[in-house]
């Protein structure tokens, strides 16, 4: 299990798995919670800036906390999610790519109201098969300490 002590500010983790955007997916999820044309339709797609059909950042957001609660080999001994910020679209995600997360820890301190407890913030990238970053964003959460203390 890997606890608060465990994240060293500046320790960068990748994540052991990876993820293969289908097309079936894109448009699944476009037309359920982001049905712009380039998400749902092919051919409006093609005629689109983008050229082609692309993961909504919705799409992208639920894939890095799926990959970046894998991100290293032992679980994490996580209580809550805190907050997210800075959340950023860098490159189109298009059917067919592999993606990946690298995490960052910038920073932890002991909870004050549950010393039990850790704050941790990191940075997380989702990188493609070319090492390319296509979203990022700064997150906060509470994991178990290995020897809590009180007071």
């Amino acid at each position: 299990m890997r606890y608060y002590e465990d994240f060293v500010p500046g320790e960068t983790a990748t994540s052991q798995g990876s993820y293969v955007v289908t097309e079936a997916e894109i448009r699944e999820v476009g037309e359920r919670w982001d049905p712009q044309p380039f998400h749902v339709d092919p051919l409006a797609a093609a005629r689109s800036a983008f050229g082609g059909l692309v993961a909504s950042s919705v799409h992208l957001f639920a894939i890095r906390v799926a990959l970046g609660s894998g991100s290293t080999e032992e679980p994490t001994a996580a209580v809550s999610a805190l907050g997210f910020d800075k959340l950023r679209l860098h490159a189109p995600v298009r059917p067919g790519d592999e993606l990946r997360v690298r995490a960052t820890t910038i920073d932890r301190r002991v909870s004050s109201s549950r010393p039990g407890l850790g704050v941790v913030r990191s940075r997380s990238e989702l990188v493609n098969q070319r090492d390319e970053v296509v979203f990022s964003d700064e997150s906060a959460f509470l994991v178990e300490r290995r020897t809590p203390t009180t007071g």
